[in-house]
C-alpha cells in the first residue's frame, strides 16, 4: 500500500520530479528545442505553401540542401545571422525578444475545487445570451 502511494505522488508530480532531479537545466533544454522546432516548422511551411523542394529552398537561400535538411529537422542551431539572411531572402520580419518573462498564472487562477460550480455559472450566463 504505501509503495501505491509512493508511485501515485511520483506519477502526479512527474514534472516536479524532473526538476528536482536535473536542477532546472532541463528546461533551457526544452526551450531551446522548443525555438528550433519553430524555426524548422516555418520553413517547411514555406516550402510546403511555395511549392518548393528542399534543393529548391536552399538555392533560394544559397546554402546547401543539406543545411535546409538539418534546419526542418531541428538539429542545426543557426546562428542570428544565418537567420537574418534567411528572413530577408523569404521577405519575412525578423524579430528577436529579450526581457524579463511575466509570471504564467494560468493554473493559479484556475480552481479544480470551484470546477462544478464554475461551469454551471458558465452555462447560466450561455444561456442568457442565447
Amino acid at each position: 500500500m504505501l509503495n501505491n502511494k509512493r508511485n501515485k505522488l511520483i506519477l502526479e508530480n512527474a514534472w516536479n520530479l524532473v526538476d528536482e532531479l536535473d536542477g532546472g537545466e532541463l528546461d533551457d533544454e526544452f526551450e531551446l528545442d522548443d525555438i528550433l522546432t519553430d524555426i524548422s516548422f516555418k520553413l517547411i511551411d514555406y516550402r510546403i505553401e511555395n511549392n518548393l523542394t528542399q534543393k529548391q529552398l536552399a538555392s533560394k537561400l544559397s546554402v546547401s540542401q543539406a543545411m535546409v535538411s538539418k534546419l526542418e529537422s531541428g538539429e542545426y542551431n543557426p546562428t542570428v545571422e544565418l537567420l537574418f539572411k534567411i528572413s530577408k531572402k523569404l521577405e519575412w520580419k525578423f524579430e528577436i525578444i529579450l526581457e524579463k518573462p511575466g509570471k504564467m498564472q494560468i493554473w493559479n487562477e484556475f480552481s479544480f475545487a470551484n470546477l462544478n460550480e464554475d461551469m454551471i455559472s458558465f452555462e447560466g450566463k450561455m444561456g442568457e445570451i442565447a
